[in-house]
Formats: structure tokens, C-alpha cells, sequence
């Protein structure tokens, strides 16, 4: 049986950025929207099952609900306890994985993808943007994202040819490694977590990036005006923040535009370690504020490509276009 399955995060898009910057607020009933095109690309590409994220307020069960003609594909719900927390997505993804779906559409931005690759292990990802600072997903009408999903899966197209590898940021406590981040660790003076979305340049002591370019929105545009890096370019980069160095004007959120002073910066390589040096101090992940760093802890990020797989959208849609 052909699957794939959709994880749409429904608190994606409804962060205190829009008190503080001028994100747009993505409702749920956008989001509903959103994946019922997903599921009509779905249907349409021959797929005969879609497994679907049991999210806390109904998005997937109201697309469904809102298709008034029979669907070919069989909706089935993952069995599993919500706790409307950030591991539930990590949770369904690993479900997923384990009952061997194809690919999984994600639907909300950095944040979610992150959580959602903490689970998915080798399994596609075909990540569509609907949060706020978004490097990693990207915005493609969701239409098209249920065909391709849907023709990987029913002509079977080999992984290794279909989709793209990615970097991510292993974050390690003495030695031992305790998360992860797909595009910016950022180091911050903040002594606590608080409202975990990350817009305060001022704050910003140190910052780690898989990929950065003028034209993203977040960490990584402070690295795009820098030393632009896409996706798909080898290394990364480590900035250090101060005000004996030069300045960048960077979009750090929507409407919000700062200029943030540089102290220095340089590219990191791959599977070498480097210390967070400012202590104590917060790392935010993938834009919001995670984890409390003690004066006497030692903390190293490592470049790593071993983020998740991406389908490669375009490759599909012409394998499918040649028939």
C-alpha cells in the first residue's frame, strides 16, 4: 500500500512575533485549508493512504470533513496520546517512520521541521512554510506538494535520486548529544527561557548556522549579509557578536529590520566541534529560546549533514510530467 503522511503543526504561525514584530497570524482555519489541498494532490497522484497527525484542534479531521466528494485514499489517524506539546510532532513523525510511510508533508516552519526530524529518522520530508522565521521549509502551494508526495511514493522513486541531503546543528553537553537544530543555534544573555521566540538583537552573544542569505528572515539573514551560504553549500558559519566590528542590517522578523553589530565571523567545517564560549547563557533553536546553559557546563555545536532527507519537489514533478 502506498502511504504518506502530514504533520501539521497548529501552533506554527501564532508566536509573540506578532505582538513584537509584524508577522501574519496563520489561523486554523488557513491551515485546514492548507492540508486539504495536500490531501486532493494526494488523492489525485493515485495514493491509497494518507496517515494523519491526530493535532489537539482538528485541523486534519476538518480538511477531510471538508471534501464533499469521495476520496480514492483511505485517511487513517495515528493511534497515539496528544499532549499538544512540540514532542508530539516529534512522536508522529517517529510513528510514522515506523509504519513505513513514503514521505511526510510538514506543515508549519523551522520550529516544526526541527521537532519533527528529531523523529522522522530517514524518512523524506517535503517541509511547507507556514511559521515565521523560515529557512528550512519552504513556500510551495500545497497542491503541488501532495502531487509530488503522492508520486514519489506511487512510482516508488529511489530516495538517493529523489531527494536532497541536509545539514543540521548537533548541540552536545559534556560530550553527550542532547538536541539539535536544522538552521541557527543562537547564543543569548537571557538567564531565562521566557516567551521562546528570539527577536531581541541586543541579546545576541554568539550564532552557529547550517545556511544563511539576504533573502531569508531570522538568524539566518544575519549570516546572508555576512557571508551568504545556501542549503546546499558545504560548512557553515559561526558568528560573534560586538560592537568593535562592522554592522549589518538584517531582517530579524517580519516588519522587524535591525542593525546588528559584528564582532567577527568565520565558516565552521563539518563534524568539528566548537565550544559555546559565552556562559551563562540561552540557546535558542531555530529561532526560540530551549535551553539553559550553566556557568560550569561545557557545551560544543557541531556542523553535521546529517539533517532530514527533502524531497526534491521539481525532480518529481518532471518524472511524473515525462509519464
Amino acid at each position: 500500500m502506498t502511504t504518506v503522511g502530514i504533520i501539521a503543526n497548529p501552533r506554527a504561525g501564532k508566536d509573540i512575533r506578532r505582538l513584537v514584530a509584524h508577522g501574519s497570524l496563520l489561523d486554523t482555519q488557513e491551515k485546514v485549508y492548507i492540508v486539504r489541498r495536500a490531501l486532493l494532490g494526494l488523492d489525485s497522484a493515485g495514493v491509497e493512504e494518507v496517515v494523519l497527525f491526530p493535532d489537539p484542534v482538528g485541523i486534519a479531521a476538518k480538511a477531510l470533513a471538508g471534501i464533499h466528494h469521495p476520496l480514492r485514499l483511505r485517511p487513517r489517524f495515528l493511534d497515539m496520546t496528544v499532549y499538544d506539546d512540540a514532542a508530539d510532532s516529534t512522536r508522529a513523525a517517529a510513528l510514522m517512520h515506523a509504519q513505513g510511510v513514503a514521505c511526510v508533508i510538514v506543515i508549519g516552519g523551522d520550529g516544526t521541521n526541527r521537532v519533527v526530524a528529531k523523529g522522522c529518522g530517514p524518512l523524506p520530508l517535503v517541509p511547507l512554510s507556514t511559521g515565521t522565521n523560515n529557512a528550512f521549509p519552504r513556500f510551495l502551494e500545497s497542491t503541488l506538494a501532495g502531487l509530488a508526495a503522492g508520486y514519489y511514493a506511487v512510482k516508488q522513486l529511489p530516495w538517493q535520486e529523489f531527494t536532497l541531503p541536509t545539514k543540521r546543528l548537533n548541540l552536545y553537553r559534556e560530550g553527550e548529544l542532547v538536541d539539535i537544530a536544522l538552521v541557527d543555534v543562537a547564543v543569548c544573555d537571557h538567564q531565562f527561557i521566557g516567551a521562546r521566540a528570539l527577536w531581541e538583537t541586543d541579546r545576541l552573544q554568539e550564532l552557529f548556522l547550517t545556511q544563511g542569505q539576504p533573502t531569508n528572515i531570522g538568524m539566518a539573514a544575519i549570516g546572508g549579509m555576512l557571508h551568504p551560504l545556501r542549503p546546499q553549500d558545504d560548512g557553515g558559519l559561526y558568528v560573534r557578536f560586538g560592537a568593535s566590528g562592522r554592522t549589518v542590517t538584517a531582517a530579524i522578523a517580519p516588519g522587524l529590520v535591525a542593525s546588528v553589530h559584528i564582532h567577527s565571523y568565520r565558516m565552521i567545517r563539518a563534524q568539528v566541534p566548537m565550544p559555546v564560549s559565552f556562559v551563562p547563557s540561552i540557546l535558542a533553536l531555530d529561532g526560540e529560546r530551549e535551553i539553559h546553559v550553566n556557568t560550569h557546563e561545557r557545551w560544543q555545536i557541531e556542523l553535521a549533514w546529517e539533517g532530514p532527507r527533502v524531497l526534491d519537489v521539481e525532480k518529481v514533478l518532471e518524472v511524473a510530467r515525462r509519464g
